[in-house]
């Protein structure tokens, strides 16, 4: 049993630190909007003030008009203004009650103008702020992570801290402000009635702290669940052409039901759960009121107190207690915000980066050596995907990569552009540890061609500049004659300008792939990573392709991942892998007679009696 106290304490304190820990990562977004920020807090603190002058022209009028009471000596300049008309009196009283009401409403409007701007403008800044980040984290982050919750936490969890970026900050400035002002003031108007007003404030925050955090955890569970409806949607769309070519609508129609029926429970649990704290915590506060209200009648009856005083003290109460009832609400936010602020922390604090060493420096225009010195490579989790990989590619040559899936191929390239780095081991260029770069300088002189051409949703001009920052129009013409790409472009409503719809859907497998070709070629690299970027083609237009990339590869070290063994028997030297470690290594001849995993993978391709006829050929 203590133990529970104790591990519930502990998240108390847990979601204290989520605050604090917001606010620490995203302090700089509050110093740049400090002049806002400012005008609204003056703006609130000046609203306050004046609201506490509010209700004393409803006293003046009934105590001293309608009752005919004597003024007191701070009103007393009333009596020589309008001497005995209370008719008068009453017309300025009146318009006195509009004026304060008018000047605190103009106030107000800076508050809300100037909270509103700073809110927009940080919420911009965090937005920024996360999406560099997740730029920076590793594959290994983005591996594990679920595009569509990533989508939710960039765009819904990011506007929903807002509440405790600046509603938490302002609530509680006005809340404290509130309760020092008005209670002073009660207490200087008539202290009984006071006491009674405040005795009820800390049974209300009470009930506040001790149960506001079931509150919090139904909503954290529906934000949870509404994650999960966002993946389910994102990947269906994403897919959709899978999903009708295998006929499965129903199944992910009832994978999303599914889903959709948990987020429905978990948000009528949290709503309901949320209405029965508010109605409980709206008794609290008719008990306090009836407390003031049943003792003031009973002051104003023995004469001891004045019916304008009494009717004062409902309208301070009001406004006393109206802030400790917006407090539940707010509360309320503050859970599902507290969620959003611990989604968007893990992001934004999660440390696996590919960081950049101290002393690292811009790369030097590289000659094209690579060398893997008996490296060891593990996805966190996993068994290792490289064992003890050792082997030297000189400049210029051209290494395809052979193995089945799982052997370490992709891996292999992966190193190669820093996307991971190795548990042991070096990977070198020209003789140099690629930590002694800066990641932008090493991967500026590399080039990969994916088999999956990933187009945007941009023009294609633009598509293909994307290989090269600052590319000019003559320089993506002739990336796209090289690859085969520009006779097809021309042909297109806009040419170059013709947006590419997104997923590249008015573009056929060919013309895909043709891009993404122009886009390499455009980058004109000294180290080229080619990932079988033929297969998409028919064999018309895989030929033309070929010429194309053997200009691209022309004088280059290029690494080609390949399964065709027209491709792979082309290569100045060929790497076998297998479950992650170098089983032969040399050319296609040799190897035929002295590898068997490249001779059975020959075999499943072409047949055994061709590895004979081949053999015998030589």
């Amino acid at each position: 049993m203590g133990n529970k106290k104790r591990a519930k304490a502990q998240a108390e304190r847990l979601n204290y630190k989520t605050l604090f820990r917001l606010y620490r990562v995203f302090a700089p977004h509050y110093k740049d909007n400090v002049k806002l920020l400012a005008l609204a807090y003056l703006s609130l603190l000046f609203s306050v003030l004046i609201s506490l002058a509010s209700p004393w022209p409803l006293k003046l009028i009934i105590d001293y008009v309608i009752l005919n009471a004597d003024l007191p000596k701070r009103a007393a300049f009333l009596q020589n203004w309008f001497g005995g008309d209370r008719v008068q009196m009453l017309g300025f009283l009146v318009l006195a009650f509009f004026g304060i009401h008018l000047l605190q409403s103009m106030i107000s409007y800076l508050n809300s103008v100037g909270l509103l701007m700073a809110s927009e403008r940080i919420m911009a800044a965090i937005r920024n702020q996360v999406f560099t980040h997740l730029q920076r984290l590793s594959l290994s982050f983005h591996g594990e992570a679920q595009s569509g919750d990533l989508v939710y936490r960039l765009t819904s969890d990011v506007r929903d801290i807002m509440t405790l970026m600046i509603r938490v900050p302002e609530g509680v400035v006005f809340r404290l402000s509130v309760i020092v002002a008005y209670l002073g003031t009660m207490f200087a108007v008539n202290w009984r009635l006071a006491v009674i007003a405040a005795s009820m404030i800390p049974l209300i925050m009470y009930f506040n702290r001790r149960f506001g955090k079931g509150v919090q955890k139904a909503t954290r569970k529906k934000r949870q669940k509404e994650s999960a409806v966002s993946t389910v949607i994102s990947e269906n769309v994403m897919a959709m052409a899978l999903v009708q070519a295998y006929g499965r609508e129903e199944q992910q129609q009832a994978r999303f039901e599914n889903e959709n029926q948990q987020s429905l429970a978990s948000g009528i649990s949290a709503m309901q759960l949320s209405k029965v704290f508010k109605r409980v915590n709206d008794m609290l506060v008719a008990v306090g009121t009836f407390g003031v209200v049943y003792y003031g009648g009973v002051l104003v009856l023995e004469q001891r107190l004045s019916p304008g005083t009494l009717v004062l003290f409902v309208a301070y109460l009001k406004s006393l207690y109206g802030p400790l009832d917006k407090f539940v609400e707010m509360l309320l936010e503050v859970a599902g915000a507290q969620v959003a602020g611990e989604r968007i922390l893990e992001v934004v604090e999660s440390d696996q980066i590919v960081k950049e060493a101290p002393h690292a420096v811009a790369a030097p225009v590289f000659k094209g050596r690579v060398e893997f010195q008996n490296v060891d490579f593990a996805y966190r989790g996993r068994e290792l995907a490289l064992a003890n990989l050792s082997f030297t590619v000189a400049p210029g040559e051209i290494v395809a990569l052979v193995g089945h899936s799982g052997a370490g191929k992709s891996t292999l390239v992966r190193l190669l552009l820093r996307f991971y780095d190795p548990q042991r081991g070096k990977v070198l260029i020209d003789g140099h540890d690629l930590h002694e770069f800066k990641l932008k300088s090493l991967r500026a002189q590399l080039t990969i061609l994916l088999q999956e051409a990933q187009l945007f949703n941009q023009t294609v001009g633009e598509n293909i500049a994307f290989g090269k920052e600052g590319a000019t129009e003559e320089e993506i013409v002739r990336a796209a004659r090289l690859a085969q790409a520009h006779d097809f472009i021309m042909k297109m409503p806009e040419g170059y300008d013709t947006m590419i719809y997104e997923g590249g859907e008015n573009l056929s497998g060919g013309q895909k792939q043709r891009l993404n070709i122009a886009r390499a070629m455009i980058r004109n690299t000294p180290i080229v990573i080619l990932d079988e970027p033929a297969t998409a083609l028919d064999a018309a237009t895989e030929a033309k392709i070929h010429q194309a990339l053997a200009e691209l590869t022309r004088g280059k070290t290029t690494f080609i991942i390949a399964h065709k063994f027209a491709t792979i028997a082309r290569a100045d030297k060929i790497l076998v892998m297998k479950e992650g470690r170098l089983v032969g290594w040399g050319k296609h001849e040799d190897l035929l007679v002295t590898c068997d995993e490249y001779r059975e993978l020959y075999e499943l391709q072409f047949g055994a009696h061709s590895v004979y006829a081949e053999g015998a050929a030589v």
